[in-house]
C-alpha cells in the first residue's frame, strides 16, 4: 500500500560536496548490503544445490530476479497463472503471495509455481484430495497454524502458500538435490503412498520451465 508523502515543514539543509559524497556512497552500499545479509536469490541459489537454481529456471534479468523488486516478478507470474483460470484478480493475488513467500525463503518463484501447477492446475483455493489434502498447494490439515503463517485456515490463498512453502524448505533442507525434496514434498518417499509418485519432479519441473519461459514472453510496463 503506498503512502501519502507530506509536504516538508522546511526545505532540508543542502548537503556539502563531502557530504554528497558520503551519501551517495552509504546509498549504493545499502542495496548491496542488504543481498549479502538477506542471501539474494542468486547466491544462496548457487551455493547451496537444494534450491532451484533460478539462472537455469528463469534466465531473466537480475532486476527481475531480485527480491527487492518483486511488482515486475509478480506481474509477470500473474501474467502466466490467468491462463489457468478466469479470475484475474485470484491469478494476480496468487502470484503476489508466490513471489513473497519466494523471496522470504529465498526459493526460485518458478519453482513454487511448478509445485503450485502440478497440485492444482485450476487454481481452485477450496480444492481438497481424497486423502484431505487441503487447498492450491495442497497442504495437510495436520500443518494447519505452523510456522507463522498468520492462519490455520488452509483454505485461505496466503496462508495456504506459506504452509506449502515451508513444506518444501524443510523437504530441502534434509533431501541431497531438490528432485528429492519434490518427492517428499508429496510424500512419495518410497513410492507407495500414490501411483506413478515418482514422475512427480518430473512434472512440477516441468511446468516449472514452462512457466519460466512464458515469463520471459510477459510485456511488461517497460516495454520490454
Amino acid at each position: 500500500m503506498k503512502k501519502s508523502l507530506r509536504p516538508l515543514s522546511a526545505p532540508p539543509p543542502k548537503l556539502t560536496s563531502p557530504a554528497k559524497s558520503a551519501m551517495r556512497a552509504v546509498t549504493h552500499a545499502l542495496p548491496l548490503g542488504g543481498l549479502l545479509v538477506g542471501g539474494a536469490v542468486w547466491t544462496i541459489s548457487q551455493q547451496h544445490p537444494l534450491y532451484a537454481n533460478p539462472g537455469k529456471l528463469l534466465r531473466l534479468p537480475a532486476a527481475v530476479v531480485d527480491a527487492s523488486q518483486p511488482t515486475e516478478q509478480a506481474f509477470r507470474i500473474g501474467e502466466v497463472l490467468n491462463n489457468y483460470t478466469h479470475d484475474r484478480a485470484l491469478a494476480f493475488r496468487i502470484a503476489d503471495a508466490l513471489v513473497d513467500q519466494a523471496a522470504r525463503e529465498k526459493i526460485d518463484p518458478a519453482l513454487l509455481v511448478g509445485v503450485l501447477l502440478t497440485e492444482d492446475a485450476t487454481l481452485d483455493p477450496h480444492a481438497r484430495s481424497s486423502v484431505g489434502a487441503r487447498g492450491l498447494m495442497q497442504v495437510m490439515p495436520l500443518h494447519g497454524g505452523k510456522w507463522g503463517c498468520g492462519s490455520s485456515d488452509l483454505f485461505n490463498i496466503e496462508t495456504n502458500i506459506c504452509h506449502g512453502v515451508q513444506i518444501l524448505k524443510e523437504a530441502m533442507r534434509s533431501a541431497p538435490n531438490t528432485r528429492v525434496a519434490l518427492l517428499r514434498y508429496n510424500g512419495c518417499v518410497r513410492g507407495r503412498n500414490t501411483p506413478n509418485c515418482h514422475r512427480y519432479d518430473d512434472i512440477v519441473l516441468k511446468h516449472a520451465g514452462r512457466a519460466a519461459a512464458e515469463m520471459r514472453l510477459v510485456k511488461t510496463q517497460k516495454g520490454d
